[in-house]
């Protein structure tokens, strides 16, 4: 048997160990206790960032709700089955109902707002569709734009060009019925004096009347081009354009055989074209080049055929030719040197000659002075 002195030993030991285990226990359970404060501190956090992010997020989501609301344009949602599942109130204005749940084909088919319809006022709306694909869900976006706006400004952008070519178009004629008029001018002072000779009257007037008639014809020209009626082009024989030419010019500014030379032509050749324009085209150019030479003009008009089908016509002066800088701008519409210039003459050579199916273009010659080259198309003997 233990003794009384064992028995004690045993006590004490077992004591010891129980008030090790008690203080090892009491530090784990402050341990835990701090570290369950700490998670809980930490959960806390992550709940209040949690709920912060989810307040942003819903406010985001407020923002954004609000502004498909408000857009101007329709914005339809439609999922992989083509069933319209969400739109904002400018859709169903412009769709129509019945709209949420519907397919999407039926809508687009039964109504005709997608193209266009009656809007306020009696008007047309005007309306534009497009569709985006939302990632690879299938689900498509549908955006209904209400275009009324823009197609009214393009119409007025539209009647504000009408205009614009209009004003040009009267520039144009009053610098084409400039020469015709000036030798107008000049057959009526004839008229007037007393000694003209009863021959050389009766040459005046048919003079006057085919100046008239040109100016007539010019005028009919550009009332037609002004209310977009068709150029009918005519077959003509290249040499009446030219003995127009030369009688308009050599009447209008009197010049000689020395200072007007035009290459004869025969009447093999024959163009597509409008007599008048052809001439008021031509006069155009050869008044310029009156103008560039000062005192002393020496125009020399010449007619050489480039190949079987085309003829070409070089007007050439004697004067200081054109600075390089404005070669390129040359045939540009109100682009002129001139103070007194309406930048119209050549612009509206340039678009005679296109009309015609021609070109033009200009240079300086070598041995000075300027010359424009103007190509037209030649009718075969068989058209």
């Amino acid at each position: 048997m233990q003794t009384a002195q064992q028995i004690s030993q045993s006590v004490s030991a077992l004591d010891s160990a129980l008030d090790r285990a008690t203080q090892e226990l009491n530090t784990s359970y402050v341990d835990l206790a701090e570290r369950v404060q700490h998670l809980t501190t930490e959960l806390h956090q992550s709940r209040s960032q949690l709920v912060q992010e989810l307040a942003d997020k819903e406010a985001i989501f407020q923002r954004l709700s609000a502004l498909v609301q408000a857009l101007p344009g329709g914005i339809l949602l439609v999922d992989c089955q083509d069933v319209i599942r969400d739109a904002n109130p400018r859709a169903i204005e412009l769709v129509g109902e019945p709209l949420i749940g519907e397919l999407w084909p039926t809508v687009e088919k039964r109504s005709d707002n997608l193209r266009f319809s009656c809007a306020e006022g009696g008007g047309r709306r005007h309306v534009s569709v497009s569709v985006q694909p939302l990632g690879g869900s299938g689900e498509r976006l549908i955006l209904i734009t209400d275009t009324t706006a823009l197609h009214e400004s393009q119409q007025l952008e539209g009647q504000k060009k009408r205009l614009m070519a209009m004003g040009e178009m009267a520039a144009r004629l009053a610098h084409q019925i400039r020469t015709p008029i000036a030798s107008t001018s000049l057959y009526l002072a004839q008229l007037a004096r007393d000694d003209i000779a009863g021959q050389r009257r009766e040459d005046i007037c048919k003079n006057l009347t085919t100046a008239l008639q040109h100016v007539e014809g010019t005028i009919d020209s550009m009332l037609g081009f002004i209310r977009g009626e068709s150029r009918e082009l005519e077959s003509l024989f290249l040499q009446d354009v030219m003995q127009d030419l030369e009688a308009l010019i050599r009447n209008g500014h009197g010049l000689d055989a020395q200072q007007l030379m035009i290459t004869p032509i025969d009447r093999s050749v024959r163009i597509k074209g409008k007599r008048e324009d052809l001439v008021g085209a031509l006069s155009n150019l050869v008044c310029n080049a009156i103008q560039a030479s000062g005192e002393a003009p020496e125009i020399l008009v010449s007619v050489n055929a480039i190949d079987a089908r085309r003829i070409q016509i070089r007007v050439r002066d004697h004067g200081p030719g054109i600075d390089e800088a404005h070669l390129s701008h040359i045939f540009d519409p109100f682009y002129t040197t001139r103070a007194s210039g309406t930048g119209l003459g050549l612009a509206v050579v340039a678009m005679t000659v296109n009309q015609h199916g021609g070109d033009i273009s200009v240079r300086n010659h070598p041995a000075g002075g300027a010359e424009f080259f103007m190509s037209l198309p030649m009718l075969a003997q068989s058209e």
